[in-house]
Formats: C-alpha cells, sequence, structure tokens
C-alpha cells in the first residue's frame, strides 16, 4: 500500500513542548486553577470537552494579542522546516492533529504549508478571549478525525503514516498504516507504535517515512 499522507501530532513533536495548555498557563499565572481542573479529568469527574472549557474560562478578558505573543514564543523543533519540505518533495499530504489549540495550528500551517490542521478553537469577540472554546479534537479522537479527513481528500487510512508521542495519538496509529513514536512520553504509546525514534531533531524521521515511501 503506497503512502500518500503523513498525520502528526503536534505539542511535543512539531514543537518542544509537552502542552500548549501548560504554557499558557504558566505565563498567564493560570497553571494551579488548571492543575484542579486536570485532576478533575483524570478522576472522570469531567469529560475533555468540559476540561477544555474550564480551563479557557480562567483566560477570560484576556487580549487575543497576548496569546498570539505566547504562541509566537514557543520554540519549533529543530529540523522542522528541512521534514516539511522533505513531504512535500515526496507529493504527501500533511495533516496536522493537535487536541491543543488553534492559534498553534493556526502558525504552523503558514509556516510549513500543511495541507490540513485542526484544533481546538478559542472562542473571541473583539480581540478579547470570551473564556469560551469549540473542541474539535478530544481526548481520543483522532482516529475518527483521520478517517474524515482521509475520506474527504479521497485516500484510505492505510495510506497514512501517523506520527505521534502520547496516548492521545495511539487511536491515530491504530487507524494509520505505520504508527512512529517520536520521543514518547510512556511505555504505552511506545508499545502501541510500530516504530519509535528518540531525537531533538525531526529530520531523524526522513529515513524512516523514505524507508515506507519506497517500501
Amino acid at each position: 500500500m503506497s503512502i500518500k499522507a503523513v498525520a502528526l501530532d503536534v505539542d511535543g513533536v512539531i514543537t518542544e513542548i509537552s502542552s500548549v495548555w501548560r504554557y499558557i498557563h504558566e505565563r498567564l499565572g493560570t497553571l494551579e486553577a488548571a492543575k484542579i481542573n486536570a485532576e478533575k479529568y483524570r478522576r472522570g469527574e469531567i469529560d475533555y470537552v468540559e476540561w477544555a472549557r474550564l480551563d479557557v474560562a480562567l483566560w477570560k478578558n484576556v487580549d487575543m494579542k497576548t496569546i498570539k505573543n505566547i504562541v509566537d514564543s514557543i520554540p519549533i523543533r529543530r529540523g522542522s522546516s528541512e521534514f516539511f519540505k522533505f513531504l512535500k518533495h515526496c507529493r504527501l499530504t500533511i495533516i496536522a492533529l493537535s487536541a491543543g489549540l488553534d492559534v498553534v495550528t493556526d502558525r504552523l500551517k503558514r509556516m510549513f504549508e500543511i495541507d490540513y490542521a485542526l484544533a481546538n478553537k478559542l472562542i473571541v469577540k473583539d480581540g478579547i478571549i470570551t473564556g469560551e472554546v469549540e473542541v474539535y479534537v478530544g481526548y481520543y479522537d483522532k482516529g475518527e478525525i483521520l478517517k474524515k479527513i482521509c475520506n474527504k481528500i479521497g485516500i484510505k487510512t492505510e495510506n497514512c503514516i501517523a506520527i505521534g508521542d502520547s496516548e492521545v495519538d495511539i487511536p491515530m496509529f491504530e487507524e494509520a498504516n505505520i504508527g512512529i513514536a517520536f520521543n514518547p512520553k510512556d511505555w504505552k504509546t511506545a508499545e502501541k507504535a510500530d516504530i519509535v525514534v528518540y531525537s531533538s531533531d525531526l529530520r531523524s524521521l526522513i529515513p524512516v517515512v523514505e524507508m515506507f515511501i519506497k517500501t
């Protein structure tokens, strides 16, 4: 089965941070309150949609320019430019799926000419965060989302390579032909992947992807 698309997680793969949620909370001074929300989710008291809503509510009335400035300071993974140029050269469709925020995926889509990018959308009115969010990518949704995007562009998920670093990406691994765990955060993610790569540089993935393209 020929490879026609590569689907990537964002936080921890394309960027060097593990979570844009945590990154913004740290800079806005809302991290301690956010930890309470996270514990509620882990105990099963709230679902992912409610968790996201409670988190964004902590940023209500913050100027969107402040959020964008924070997001623009997020370090991009070394070798990203070369890696995406390689994917483009191979005429592969690039898909970025994130359970994070659209302000990050929008930035990366512009930078690297990503074909499809989906994340959760902050609601903004008159340049100010309203404290609301539209959740498009939940904790275990990436497999179904990948399937929908593939249907839309006329390919099968068997034509895809999926790259991620956490349990959120496991459904994407299971749906795609090949799952690559890039610096996996836990043993379960590594176990569910077909290949595990440890590196601080995205260029390390070029020979791996190239191998499957040639195969």
